[in-house]
């Protein structure tokens, strides 16, 4: 089991959307809006100097499917340069589930 998190600027939401359906039509996934930060492209404040917002995805995934999202998400990433797409794999050994 692997947990993803995906973190991106608001803007290639449907980019990223399309990608992740491209691997698994109805993957399951929590999103996290008006995220708030900086890190190495320009800082998303939600205010007036700084308007521009991220979200975050939180998909729990087998790891093959999880390459095969890391895979589609890469060629995103390489199409948006600026926009501080960000992916993390955080693999389970044991995960618990209740």
């Amino acid at each position: 089991m692997t947990r993803l998190e995906i973190i991106a600027n608001n803007t290639v939401e449907d980019d990223i959307q399309d990608a992740l359906k491209s691997v698994e039509i109805d993957f399951s996934y929590t999103r996290l809006n008006a995220v708030h930060g900086r890190g190495h492209s320009e800082p998303k404040a939600g205010n007036a100097v700084w308007p521009e917002e991220n979200f975050i995805y939180l998909i729990y995934t087998e790891d093959d499917m999880a390459l095969r999202f890391v895979a589609a998400l890469k060629k995103i990433k390489e199409r948006f340069t600026n926009e501080g797409i960000k992916v993390f794999a955080i693999p389970f050994a044991n995960p618990i589930e209740i």
